[in-house]
């Protein structure tokens, strides 16, 4: 009686055979090094989907080919005993375990690589041996959930009474499918996205111990500032408590400095993106914003998050004859306006950055300070939405710094796929360089800065690096091969990784949580190249050297120390 239980619930043969393939194949290695955790996750749904395919194979057997073989077949499988067919099944299961085991034991190999590649601390062997019970975990846990999926369905049929059985089968998993395809699309990102709004409205916009409102004028949220100290949430009181101030900065550099201006409207400043916009204008008119060398409008990440090291880099770099500027428009993680569709981070773009550049347009051209526009991740989502294609941005600014920008941005995707031919996905070419470049890290920037290179006066960068999977994740990975697989790797990337329908996709969408888990330079970690950036889009006249950035790269290591701006990224 054990037994027979026993075999009820064994694992379908073909299953068990197409699930070890894709358990094995989930070890393979993609961008960034995995923890035991997600590469658990990755290998127990690559299974499922194994396991899967196998049922259906199997299906197609028992429908086509198994009548036209039965009379091949079928004598010889009598001949073999019932004992031998347990025996066998057992068998089965054993050598899969162990298949498994010894591919664990080797994708170490490709993790230490990967490790190395981009600096990271690599797992130990004992570590990562919890990969198989992760693993295996999952695999029977989506196995019994598409059990329990086909007990339902098949009870639905059963209900459909005086129908053929043929299209009752059809009509309930029609209905099955349609009820899972509304979960996914409709119910389940719109209650993570409500869940979110609920959860994150208070925690956002109170401030962090510490913080208090600034007393220089040149700061929003200080006495003299239009923007209310209460109303500027988490990130814009962080924003404006950090970065040094004119005594540190001439202390720090040794040469005389300004009080830089930084400004930020807040969710609750102002009701629209609107009237934030214009009161970020009347907040550079205050605080004398037109008599600085150059401006900055930071477009922020979902929750309204500035990054300090961008913000300090070029405050450093002028000697705070600068004005840096950043407006909340949501209270949303980035990944959860990607579930919400993005509608709001394009809408945002368009409202907080188009009246500001309309704005600089008036001030007389030949005095005004250069405008400058920053956007990281998402944020340069917003920034590309407030432009029609290049010949706007041509137009309308002096430069943007774009970093580690999503697949999905649409000028981004125009620029690569209508790239100069020979150039490569991973690293394009567009127009000649004419206006925008792309980058992978510091000595590519300083080259395109300093180099023989003929760069207009408009310049726009795009600094993305070959292990950063926001940049090169897509859903077209599930079915279709890109072309930066099938490149030469970049810097950062191993040559051992492939591309395999759906298994890849698994494995980019599992390196996204990592993406800032590894030291600057690789991954979605751009600081690094904060000095060098700036210095490119500059440009020549501006009067940065290449002695003169590497010089002030120590110096914002310690600016950031000193002003307490290190801390983790916030999307």
């Amino acid at each position: 009686m054990t037994w027979q239980r026993w075999r009820q619930w064994n694992l379908h043969p073909w299953g068990l055979i197409c699930g070890t393939i894709g358990f094995a194949l989930g070890l393979t290695p993609s961008l960034l090094p995995r923890t035991f955790f997600y590469q658990g996750l990755i290998s127990g749904m690559a299974a499922a989907l194994g396991y899967g395919i196998g049922v259906f194979l199997h299906l197609l057997w028992d429908l086509w080919l198994r009548e036209r073989l039965r009379p091949h077949l079928e004598p010889r499988l009598h001949q073999v005993p019932a004992k031998w067919r347990d025996i066998g099944e057992v068998t089965l299961n054993v050598l899969s375990l162990l298949a498994l085991l010894g591919m664990v034991l080797f994708s170490l190999r490709w993790q230490r690589g990967i490790a190395e590649l981009t600096g990271s601390q690599a797992y130990s062997l004992w570590e990562f041996l919890l990969v198989l019970p992760i693993g295996l975990g999952l695999w029977l846990l989506l196995v019994l959930l598409s059990r329990g999926i086909r007990w339902l369905t098949r009870k639905g049929g059963g209900m459909l009474l005086g129908w053929l059985p043929s299209y009752r089968v059809v009509a309930s998993w029609l209905l099955t499918a349609i009820i899972g395809v509304f979960l996914v699309e409709q119910v389940i990102p719109g209650t993570i996205v409500r869940g979110a709004e609920t959860l994150l409205a208070n925690g956002y916009q109170n401030a962090e111990p510490g913080d208090v409102p600034p007393t220089v004028p040149e700061r929003s949220g200080s006495p003299e500032s239009l923007a209310e100290w209460e109303g500027l949430g988490r990130y814009g009181m962080r924003f404006l408590n950090q970065g040094l101030h004119r005594e540190e900065l001439a202390e720090l550099t040794g040469e005389p400095a300004e009080e830089p201006i930084r400004v930020y409207a807040g969710l609750d400043n102002a009701p629209t993106n609107a009237e934030r916009a214009q009161l970020i204008i009347d907040e550079f008119l205050r605080t004398g914003a037109t008599e600085r060398e150059a401006i900055v409008m930071h477009f922020t990440t979902g929750t309204g998050w500035v990054n300090p090291q961008a913000a300090q880099a070029f405050e450093l770099m002028y000697g705070g004859d600068t004005a840096y500027a950043a407006v909340q428009y949501s209270y949303l993680p980035s990944p959860v306006h990607f579930l919400a569709g993005g509608d709001e981070v394009n809408q945002a773009g368009r409202e907080l950055i188009t009246p500001v550049i309309d704005w600089w347009n008036t001030l007389p051209a030949d005095t005004r300070p250069k405008l400058y526009l920053y956007g990281e991740s998402l944020g340069s989502t917003g920034v590309e939405a407030a432009f029609s294609g290049i010949r706007d941005i041509a137009n309308s600014v002096d430069g943007i710094l774009l970093t580690g920008p999503p697949n999905f941005n649409s000028l981004w995707r125009a620029f690569v796929d209508r790239r100069d031919p020979g150039s490569s996905e991973v690293l394009p070419e567009y127009g000649g360089g004419t206006v925008v470049r792309f980058a992978e890290n510091e000595e590519q920037i300083r080259n395109y800065a300093y180099g023989d290179y003929a760069w207009g006066p408009t310049r726009v960068l795009y600094i993305q690096h070959p292990s950063d999977p926001v940049v090169w994740w897509s859903p077209k990975l599930i079915l279709r091969e890109p072309d930066w697989l099938d490149e030469q790797p970049g810097f950062d990337r191993l040559p051992a990784m492939t591309w395999m329908p759906l298994i890849t996709f698994l494995q980019v969408s599992a390196d996204l949580p990592m993406a800032q888990a590894v030291p600057d330079g690789h991954g979605h970690n751009y600081g690094d190249a904060m000095l060098d950036g700036w210095a490119a889009i500059a440009g020549e006249d501006s009067g940065f050297s290449v002695p003169q950035i590497q010089e002030l790269k120590p110096l914002l290591e310690q600016a950031l120390d000193i002003s307490g701006d290190r801390e983790d990224v916030v999307g």
